[in-house]
C-alpha cells in the first residue's frame, strides 16, 4: 500500500512539474523589460540624452501603451518604450505578446504608429520626419521591435544578444 501511495504521489508530482512548461500556443517567459531597455539604450549613446522610458510594469501601463500601439492590451505580456522629450524622433520600443501568433499584428501596429509619427514630424520637424522614414521594425520570437535612432544596427544587435542571456 505504501509503494502504491508513493507511486501515485510521484506521478502527481511529475504531472505538476510538467505543467510548468510553455503552454501550446503560449509564450515563454519574457525578458526583463527594464534590463532589456537599459541594454538597448546603452548601445546608442545619443539615446541617453532627453529620453523618457517606461515599461509595462508602471501603474498606468495600458493607457501609456495606447500611445505606442492600437494592439488590444490583453494580447500584451509586457512592453518597453523609450522616446525623446525634446522634439526629436528617437524611439525604441519592444512589444512582447502573450501568444507568438500575435507578433505580426503587434508589428503592424508599430507600422501604424510610425505612419502617425511621420505625419506629425512632417508638420513641425521635417528633419526629424526624414529620420522617422528610416524607422526599423522587426520581429523575433514573441517580440515586435521599433527602432528610430542614429545607430539602429547597434541597438538591434544589443536586443538580439540580450535575448539568449534572458532565457
Amino acid at each position: 500500500m505504501k509503494r502504491l501511495s508513493l507511486f501515485f504521489l510521484s506521478a502527481l508530482l511529475l504531472l505538476a512539474l510538467s505543467s510548468c512548461g510553455e503552454a501550446p500556443g503560449g509564450s515563454a517567459a519574457t525578458a526583463d523589460m527594464d534590463d532589456l531597455q537599459k541594454t538597448m539604450l546603452a548601445a546608442d549613446p545619443t539615446l541617453a540624452e532627453n529620453i523618457t522610458s517606461i515599461t509595462g510594469s508602471v501603474d498606468d501601463a495600458a493607457h501609456l501603451f495606447s500611445y505606442l500601439s492600437d494592439l488590444p492590451y490583453d494580447k500584451v505580456e509586457n512592453f518597453l518604450l523609450s522616446y525623446s522629450t525634446k522634439g526629436a524622433a528617437d524611439e525604441v520600443a519592444v512589444i512582447a505578446v502573450k501568444n507568438p501568433e500575435d507578433v505580426g499584428e503587434a508589428a503592424n501596429s508599430l507600422r501604424r504608429h510610425v505612419d502617425q509619427r511621420k505625419q506629425l514630424f512632417q508638420q513641425y520637424g521635417p528633419a526629424e520626419a526624414a529620420r522617422v522614414e528610416k524607422a526599423e521594425i522587426f520581429t523575433k520570437d514573441q517580440y515586435a521591435v521599433l527602432l528610430i535612432c542614429d545607430n539602429s544596427p547597434a541597438v538591434k544587435t544589443a536586443f538580439e544578444n540580450f535575448l539568449p542571456a534572458a532565457e
